[in-house]
């Protein structure tokens, strides 16, 4: 192969720097440098000498990703609908167990993937095995998912369940025949959509599998899935999925566990999501969807652009769908793996997430583990303090949410299209701190939609 740029002498980052101090006649060079709100320094500039301490393998060599769709109690209709119109993986949530045979009515589960999300999990989990039984499907071939993630419950509510540990290695011998099947979903997206920060959302969701292995030995990586939320940072996000499998094949290493693929799901996340100038929001999930593909999520859930203020409808789901066919079928964007890798500023990002949320795992495991941090709220207080960190940007316009609290259209009206209360109806744990989500522009929205009340 003929080699383009023999011609051209190698250059190091400190000549490249010289030279950009040169091109800015007396300008300081620290301006050009970003304080970036992950308390990374942004430089203007790298090499290949800026990804030499890059520890790990954060490559993938898949080059698809399923679209989830995710459906609250529906019908039959609606997901022999989603499926008909480009869903191959289906997150199924709140169906009543004496419903799921009916609604899952020519549903063909060895071609796509079923995720079942329910309040009685272990039900829900023994009609799901009796109908592939009864269909005469192998068992071992179902893919799929179960959210459950009781140590997640745990937190959002606020409450320790005594009976944590009896439940959950249920739950593993129940499904230990769906061998192709997750029976654990790390919930790392809740820490998102409360507002933590990324090297806090995957230092956590760490220190969570963690108290899996460590309080359930016979627990195998094959058996756990790890969902992520998805900001607008694009970069950032891009080297966030990236990281994540690097620090999974690290935990691996310290358990002594097998090398496993990370199987990563991917969730647009809810904390800028607005009701206001709502469109705007698929700007949002689309950038956010583009961040999990290039990031090598294998499965990305595209949430509905209305989905913080309204109950889903045909089209929301629609457009939800497509940004995923769009990203595949126009933008070619499962026609190459990893192609971020390459890119120093993509790697220098994953290298700094990926040191970062170790140091933060590092710190919680030294006092105790997940448990412990969170019975004594130091992981809901590292996340209030961020997402209060993160507010403050909003409120002063040094962060902008467009059409929010940039270029905003003051002559919108929103309130009868307000279906779910906005309202931040914060759960007060018994026991601990309760994880609860909280988007950004609530305040604002709030504020206009009683300015609309009392104008009508």
């Amino acid at each position: 192969m003929e080699k383009l740029f023999e011609e051209f002498s190698h250059k190091t980052l400190k000549q490249w720097n010289d030279k950009i101090i040169s091109d800015l006649k007396g300008n300081n060079y620290e301006n050009l440098i970003w304080e970036s709100p992950e308390n990374i320094k942004v430089d203007p500039i790298y090499n290949p000498e800026s990804t030499n301490k890059l520890k790990g393998d954060c490559t993938y060599n898949h080059l698809d990703w399923e679209i989830e769709q995710s459906l609250n109690n529906p019908s039959n209709k609606q997901i022999l609908t989603s499926l008909n119109e480009g869903a191959s993986a289906l997150l199924l949530k709140d169906i009543p167990t004496n419903d799921l045979e009916n609604v899952l009515e020519n549903v063909l589960f060895q071609y796509i993937q079923t995720s079942i999300q329910s309040k009685s999990i272990k039900s829900s989990l023994d009609v799901f095995i009796s109908l592939i039984e009864k269909r005469g499907l192998k068992k071992h071939s179902i893919k799929g998912s179960l959210h459950f993630d009781p140590l997640m419950d745990c937190l959002k509510k606020g409450t320790l369940n005594t009976n944590l540990w009896e439940n959950f290695k249920l739950i593993q011998k129940i499904s230990i025949d769906l061998k192709a099947f997750k029976s654990v979903n790390i919930q790392g997206v809740e820490y998102h959509n409360a507002g933590a920060s990324i090297s806090q959302e995957l230092a956590f969701s760490l220190a969570q599998i963690s108290e899996y292995f460590s309080n359930s030995p016979s627990l195998e990586p094959n058996k756990i899935q790890i969902s992520l939320g998805v900001s607008t940072n694009y970069f950032f996000e891009i080297a966030k999925f990236r990281a994540i499998r690097i620090l999974w094949t690290q935990i691996l290493n310290a358990f002594k566990k097998n090398d496993t693929p990370l199987d990563l799901r991917a969730e647009t996340g809810l904390r800028t999501s607005t009701v206001f100038d709502p469109y705007v929001n698929m700007l949002r999930t689309t950038s956010q969807s583009m961040s999990a593909a290039l990031g090598g999520a294998n499965i990305i859930n595209t949430n509905s652009f209305n989905a913080a203020f309204k109950n889903d409808n045909d089209f929301a789901q629609r457009m939800a769908r497509n940004i995923s066919l769009i990203l595949k079928e126009e933008s070619y964007f499962n026609k190459v793996s990893d192609p971020s890798a390459g890119s120093y500023y993509i790697e220098y990002l994953t290298n700094e997430l990926s040191l970062n949320a170790w140091t933060l795992f590092q710190e919680i495991e030294a006092n105790g583990g997940w448990l412990k941090a969170v019975q004594s709220n130091f992981i809901q207080d590292r996340i209030e303090k961020n997402a209060a960190k993160q507010q403050k940007c909003l409120d002063s316009k040094n962060t902008h949410l467009l059409g929010t609290n940039l270029f905003p259209n003051l002559e919108e009206k929103m309130t009868s299209e307000v279906e779910l209360s906005i309202e931040k109806n914060m759960i007060i744990g018994k026991d601990f701190k309760a994880l609860n989500t909280n988007r950004l522009s609530t305040q604002i929205d709030l504020e206009r939609l009683k300015k609309e009340e009392n104008h009508a």
